[in-house]
């Protein structure tokens, strides 16, 4: 007869680490990519095509309804397409969706800090370089108006909660084990920071934004999970767009 109390005290065998080598490709990759082209392009369509057909003028900025949309739609596609094309195959773990360790989450307020001094003496350097320092998001996000309360929370949600889930999912979730696996850690850190700078297309911001993706993909390394970045992308994003309309409100 089985000992139900000597099998109540033994502790479940420990979760799976997720595999050195991901169970996914650069097609995958490329699958994704696809898919955010395709929905960036259906909803730019329906959005303009709507607008059109109401009469209404289509606002270049990102707190506009069609604009919104859009750009909510897009960062969804990139969530929804990872886990379609690898997360169900692969596992939620090998993507990086896992519990980090309390150290990696406790390092995140210090490289913060230490990132947002290593972004202001960048961006000075940029502005000396080139006479001057502008930040195009300020346009992209506002339209150089201040924002309404109402506003402030929607473009909360979508730049300091989806926007850096999706793209931590993107890029250190599933590209960088692809990367590391190719290069190793340190220049896998390097290429992933490099290409999540240029992917943005803010030449002014390239530098520091290199910096940025340096922080988040060194996080990912050292604890396994995206979730210390997402954290750390949650608190950039977020300060950025406050502090941009404590400006704007003058």
């Amino acid at each position: 007869m089985r000992d139900d109390r000597l099998t109540a005290a033994v502790p479940p065998p420990p979760a799976p680490e997720p595999p050195a080598t991901p169970p996914w490709t650069w097609r995958d990759v490329g699958g994704v990519v696809l898919l955010i082209v395709a929905v960036a392009a259906a909803l730019a369509l329906l959005a303009r095509g709507l607008v059109a057909a109401l009469g209404l003028t289509l606002e270049q900025r990102l707190i506009s309804p069609a604009v919104y949309v859009v750009g909510l739609g897009i960062y969804l596609a990139a969530i929804g397409g990872v886990y379609a094309l690898v997360g169900r195959r692969a596992g939620r773990a090998a993507l990086g969706l896992r519990p980090p360790d309390w150290l990696s989450l406790l390092l995140v307020p210090p490289l913060f800090v230490a990132g947002m001094l290593a972004l202001i003496l960048v961006n000075a350097t940029v502005g000396l370089l080139m006479g001057g320092f502008q930040n195009p998001q300020v346009e992209a996000l506002t339209g150089g108006a201040a924002l309404a309360p109402v506003e402030v929370l929607l473009l909360l949600i979508l730049v300091a909660g989806v926007v850096p889930f999706a793209e931590e999912l993107f890029f250190r979730g599933m590209l960088y084990p692809l990367m590391r696996r190719d290069l190793g850690p340190a220049r896998a850190i390097l290429l992933n920071a490099a290409l999540f700078a240029v992917v943005h297309v803010i030449p002014q911001l390239l530098p520091g934004l290199f910096i940025i993706g340096l922080i988040l993909a060194y996080l990912r390394e050292r604890s396994g999970s995206i979730w210390p970045g997402v954290l750390y992308h949650a608190l950039q994003n977020g300060l950025a767009l406050l502090l941009i309309n404590v400006a704007l409100s003058g």
